[in-house]
């Protein structure tokens, strides 16, 4: 039963579209034959198109052919050892 007061619990978070807005916006893109990948390229390789311009529309393409690396904390041991290298003439 609702009681007065309490937190929201469940449910779409604010600002997330939801699946119909979704759904109209891919028909939308399917039934006038467009592909926002394909225009951005387009527009990187266009010769009217400043090199700002270009950069930033490769930029976007990077972004979904391209996975994003994350930096990673690299562990070392609380006790290290020496190693030693010995080169050997053959």
């Amino acid at each position: 039963m609702f009681e007065q007061g309490h937190q929201k619990v469940g449910g779409r978070k604010k600002g997330v579209k939801n699946k119909k807005t979704l759904l109209s916006i891919e028909q939308i893109l399917t039934e006038y034959d467009i592909n926002p990948i394909v225009k951005l390229i387009e527009i990187a390789e266009s010769e009217q198109t400043s090199i700002e311009q270009r950069i930033r529309c490769w930029q976007e393409v990077a972004k979904y052919t391209y996975p994003k690396h994350r930096a990673v904390d690299l562990k070392t041991p609380t006790n290290p050892t020496d190693i030693t290298f010995k080169l050997i003439d053959s």
